[in-house]
């Protein structure tokens, strides 16, 4: 039997202690570890890669916001966040724009750190209220009227948080920022409760019955924007009425799909746009007959394929999220035993990532992140770090907010749930002086380091070896078709090969940069 490589680099480090003391980081490699899933999957899911076929196109998908312009990638195009500088500034809780970004403003490096309690958000939809389907747009619109929000209108609502990156996230314990997507999902919303229930084929008819799939807070985060009014969509539309919608449509008719896309390409219109199926086609091609096959409609009129699209769309989503794994980093490579995968400034950096700077007790392991479900019940998965005023947001209570993995931190800025600093450098002096609330639930870990000038610069340099180079190229698995974005030029669509040039830094900021 041949193990895998992580399995040979553990057993090596159990025999040659002495040397992986000195050459590898505490926190492993993450190739071979397969994501958690839950246990009972195939119960619902009759072929995987038929689901993450299904699950790329409706996360990239437009068509499912409200004004046909909005999707879930519109917010995590980019190495899973969203880089647009326009138009991104809440005024938080106090309802001031304390950097003096009114809306539609423009945000540059001069504004950071951001000032008060504003925060670097994500642009959504412009407010507007649900009047019904119109399935002869061509833009994919839904009927609605646009309601005057009295913040933001005429421009585009943006979010109260940062957006956090949705790679990594199949192995999150819990999901969101404050954790309200739970590690249960139900097949219907975020909350995990056995009280929702989804329409299983019973005899001739259709009943409503209880699915329970743990671990997968991915599925149940993934069901919560879409019916956001800020984020995606009109005040006032439900899940199986945006089901009718994109049943009724060709997957991705509005954008481009490579033909050699890692996931899609054998079913690219290219160079048309779209794809060659339809969503009920994919949908029986997934999941098991008895979730959407039946032709008696539920009560208030749904087919069963459209009452639980919430099912199809978060277990889809959960299989693509687990197809994106970024575990061919410097540090990985390093971990498994190769010495000139990191650098003398990142190899010392690593001892004060795992020593002086204490970074380990919240990233921890090879996930990066104590919010993993590895390590997520060890008391340090959310924290109140110090970052802002917790009576303006409490988080999951007490200011607390999740440890996010630092997987890519590179190109996932700005940084914390606030948006407020620009660099990694910020984010270390940030620490490095305690934080920037005291407060009485503020982790006690959280205080004076005491870095000298080259720890700060070794901590940002092996903070750089966590970045997958697919990742910056967008190659495969982390290729994708085009998209709109309203603020900035449109993504042009990416095959497997990925892209010439790399992605940015926010702002292209320098990580170094104080």
């Amino acid at each position: 039997m041949t193990l895998p490589t992580h399995i040979h680099v553990r057993i090596a480090a159990l025999l040659l202690p002495s040397l992986f003391a000195t050459l590898l980081p505490a926190q492993g490699s993450l190739r071979g570890i397969a994501p958690p899933l839950p246990a009972n999957l195939a119960q619902v899911v009759k072929d995987r890669d038929a689901a993450v076929r299904l699950g790329k196109a409706l996360f990239w998908d437009q068509q499912v916001g409200g004004d046909g312009q909005t999707a879930c990638a519109t917010c995590h195009f980019h190495a899973g966040v969203d880089s647009r500088t326009n138009n991104t500034v809440n005024p938080g809780s106090n309802g001031v724009f304390d950097s003096g970004k009114l809306p539609g403003a423009e945000v540059t490096a001069a504004d950071f750190p951001l000032r008060g309690d504003d925060i670097l958000g994500s642009q959504g939809v412009v407010a507007s209220t649900f009047v019904g389907l119109d399935q002869n747009d061509p833009l994919a619109r839904d009927l609605a009227v646009q309601v005057d929000d009295g913040v933001y209108f005429p421009n585009r609502q943006v979010t109260g948080r940062n957006s956090p990156s949705i790679l990594m996230g199949v192995f999150y314990e819990e999901n969101f920022w404050d954790g309200r997507a739970k590690e249960t999902f139900n097949g219907v919303d975020i909350s995990g409760s056995t009280a929702q229930r989804v329409w299983v084929q019973s005899g001739p008819g259709i009943t409503q019955q209880s699915v329970q799939l743990a671990p997968a807070s991915a599925a149940s985060q993934s069901v919560g924007p879409p019916l956001s009014a800020v984020e995606m969509t009109c005040a006032g539309r439900d899940f199986a009425t945006m089901g009718r919608k994109l049943l009724g449509r060709m997957p991705l008719a509005l954008q481009l799909v490579a033909a050699d896309d890692s996931a899609l390409g054998s079913l690219s219109n290219a160079p048309q746009p779209g794809l060659a199926t339809t969503y009920p086609d994919m949908i029986r091609a997934a999941f098991h007959d008895r979730f959407h096959a039946s032709t008696v409609r539920t009560p208030n009129g749904f087919s069963q394929m459209e009452a639980n699209f919430t099912l199809f769309w978060g277990l889809a989503n959960l299989l693509y999220n687990a197809s994106l794994i970024p575990d061919q980093t410097p540090q990985d490579a390093f971990a498994e035993g190769n010495r000139n995968a990191l650098s003398a400034s990142q190899r010392r950096g690593a001892q004060v990532f795992t020593g002086k700077g204490r970074c380990d007790a919240c990233h921890g392991g090879p996930e990066f992140s104590a919010a993993s479900i590895e390590n997520g019940r060890n008391g340090w998965h959310f924290e109140n770090l110090g970052i802002s005023d917790q009576r303006l947001d409490p988080g999951q209570g007490d200011g607390m907010f999740k440890s996010v993995t630092l997987r890519n931190i590179e190109l996932t800025g700005p940084y914390f749930h606030t948006g407020k600093y620009l660099t990694l450098r910020q984010v270390v002096d940030f620490y490095d002086r305690g934080g920037d609330f005291d407060n009485k639930d503020k982790n006690a870990q959280v205080r004076r380091l005491g870095l000298t000038e080259q720890e700060k610069t070794d901590l940002v340099a092996y903070m750089l070896s966590l970045t997958d180079e697919r990742v910056r190229f967008e190659r495969a698995p982390f290729d994708h078709p085009s998209l709109e974005l309203p603020g900035i030029a449109p993504l042009p669509a990416v095959g497997r090969e990925g892209r010439s040039q790399p992605i940015r830094t926010f702002l292209n900021a320098d990580p170094f940069a104080r």
